[in-house]
């Protein structure tokens, strides 16, 4: 096959698959069903059993729902390991996740989430699908992203996100504690004591379970 041939090809795989994340987020998280008209390389989906037409809807099967979950999946990955560990800039992290999504293999699917410390909410807030690895809590690789609650006395890192609900982010706003600020722990037992510059405070357990910090 030729280089403008496997071109093609790979351009269709992507149209295909972005089609499949396409219906997948209408459907389970925005609670509504996707149309005829809405959905590129229709044919090609019918064709290898990833959709199926009701009425007036296109809805996944089985096979379709397996595979763009782990589209998503991939694809949320990679906006965490693209802003949180190589510092991508947020303007572009959308783009380039959406390259990378149809190039990892499962293995480096595994091992990407465990570096990040299994992470559960991409960048914008939406929830990223387990795999395998996470009901597993494999750790073979070593992880970089931690939840501030796992550091010990004396170790530092940077905030990435926070995985709360609006009342943890009030509170964690309230504290000053936002993504960027690199904090240090002080003292875990009997409650935990961090410091952030020249300021330290006490932080409960419910909102060092949320806060995502990068081990400096």
């Amino acid at each position: 096959m030729r280089e403008g041939e496997l071109r093609e090809v790979g351009e269709e795989r992507e149209e295909i698959e972005n089609s499949l994340k396409n219906i997948w987020i209408a459907e389970f998280e925005e609670n509504r069903h996707i149309g005829r008209g809405e959905v590129e390389k229709l044919d090609e989906l019918l064709k290898d059993g990833f959709v199926e037409i009701k009425g007036d809807r296109i809805v996944l099967t089985e096979k379709g729902k397996d595979m763009a979950e782990r589209i998503i999946r991939l694809h949320r990955l990679a906006e965490r390991l693209l802003l949180d560990v190589l510092g991508t800039a947020e303007s572009s992290v959308e783009q380039n996740a959406c390259r990378f999504e149809h190039f990892l293999s499962r293995e480096v699917e595994e091992a990407i989430c465990t570096l990040l410390g299994h992470p559960e909410i991409c960048p914008h807030g939406r929830r990223i699908p387990k795999g395998k690895c996470c009901e597993e809590r494999e750790e073979e690789v070593k992880r970089v992203i931690y939840r501030l609650s796992e550091l010990n006395p004396g170790e530092e890192g940077e905030i990435k996100y926070i995985a709360g609900d609006e009342r943890i982010l009030k509170k964690v706003i309230a504290v000053g504690l936002l993504p960027g600020k690199k904090v240090k722990v002080i003292r875990v037992f009997p409650g935990a004591i961090i410091q952030a510059g020249n300021t330290q405070f006490a932080v409960d357990e419910e909102i060092a379970e949320t806060i995502y910090v990068l081990k400096i």
